[in-house]
């Protein structure tokens, strides 16, 4: 059986270095990406259960990788989970649709609760 693939999008490797690493001890197959730009080549490239992404990235932002990939790409209903600011960003979920948000700052408890909730566990 093969592990839920993840593609982890965050442009600060300080900041995602424990997340995925958690979500890796828990055996999810999980993918890096530090920009939009990023993120969009790897959903070209292979196949992922989950999107997981910070809201606020630089030039191509995370809520623009999501326009994108739901208006049709091959991937359109790929889970998504999204990081989000303590306060504010709520209008946007109402603009393109994800399937779980957590807001900063969150466990890592929180974090893989909320993965496992969306795809399940590895």
């Amino acid at each position: 059986m093969t592990a839920r693939r993840i593609l982890f999008v965050d442009d600060r490797p300080e900041v995602a270095h424990q997340p995925v690493a958690r979500l890796r001890m828990e055996g999810y197959d999980v993918d890096e990406a530090t920009s939009g730009g990023e993120a969009k080549a790897a959903l070209e490239e292979r196949p992922y259960d989950l999107l997981v992404f910070d809201a606020d990235l630089p030039g191509s932002d995370g809520w623009e990788v999501l326009k994108w990939l739901r208006s049709g790409q091959p991937a359109s209903d790929m889970k998504v989970l999204v990081f989000m600011a303590g306060k504010g960003e709520t209008g946007r979920l109402m603009l393109v649709s994800v399937d779980a948000e957590l807001r900063r700052p969150f466990s890592l408890r929180a974090l893989v609760d909320a993965v496992a909730k969306v795809i399940g566990k590895p």
